[in-house]
């Protein structure tokens, strides 16, 4: 049967209608496929981590910090991720990042030295003294150790409160079984702070005793107007 033009034309949309519809059908397909390839294509934890690892030996703390965040996401009881995203975040200046990051790494990790010192560094920025100073006194009567109480010692300092430092420092010396000068260091700084500079310069001889090449020492006696060496001992501290 003939078609009158206006059929004719009629068809002729009618194919071109439907060769519409299925080419948007195949884009539709298309795109659902790039969209599950993406959702399927999270970089594995092992690669996230090596990248992770790299930027915070090279200290690229942005990256760092982004790539633990995930890292952290996924894995929220691993240490490590958390106390390199908190260290990351402080190096940062996003503090309350490395607050919580930190403190969750110091719960699971308390032993860890670096981790705390970290934490008290980060609390002491945020200026939440209260919290810096718990903290600080908790862990050094816990581990009992000269170097928490020297901490404290130094933060005290920082923060003007001499009576605290005081009584930091005691307790650092009579813990203290390395003959290391640092308590010295920070006995004479807190003598120095409080203008008793005979109390300064007595801690600094023993400091010089016990490390004679320690060069910051060496420097504080300088500066109070003596010359590191034996002649700067008198009886007591010769023994004599």
């Amino acid at each position: 049967m003939l078609l009158g033009p206006g059929a004719h034309r009629m068809m002729t949309y009618m194919k071109r209608f439907n060769s519409m519809i299925v080419g948007l059908g195949a884009v539709s397909t298309l795109a659902l496929s790039f969209s599950l390839v993406g959702c399927s294509a999270r970089v594995p934890a092992r690669s996230l981590a090596q990248r992770a690892h790299f930027n915070f030996w090279a200290q690229n703390w942005q990256l760092a910090q982004v790539e633990y965040a995930e890292l952290v996401d996924r894995f929220p009881d691993n240490w490590e991720y958390q106390y390199k995203l908190g260290t990351s975040a402080l190096h940062d200046n996003d503090l309350d990042t490395a607050r919580q990051s930190l403190s969750i790494a110091e719960t699971l990790r308390p032993q860890d030295r670096v981790i705390a010192l970290n934490l008290a560094e980060t609390m002491y920025r945020q200026d939440d003294r209260d919290a810096l100073f718990n903290f600080l006194v908790d862990r050094a009567e816990s581990t009992q150790k000269s170097d928490d109480w020297l901490v404290l010692a130094r933060y005290s300092l920082d923060l003007d409160d001499p009576d605290m430092a005081r009584l930091a420092v005691q307790e650092a010396l009579v813990l203290d079984v390395s003959d290391s000068a640092a308590p010295y260091i920070v006995a004479a700084e807190l003598s120095e702070r409080l203008g008793d500079i005979d109390g300064a310069l007595q801690s600094l001889k023993i400091a010089w005793t016990l490390e004679p090449e320690n060069a910051q020492v060496q420097a504080m006696i300088r500066g109070l107007g003596e010359v590191p060496g034996p002649t700067m001992l008198g009886a007591v501290e010769m023994g004599g």
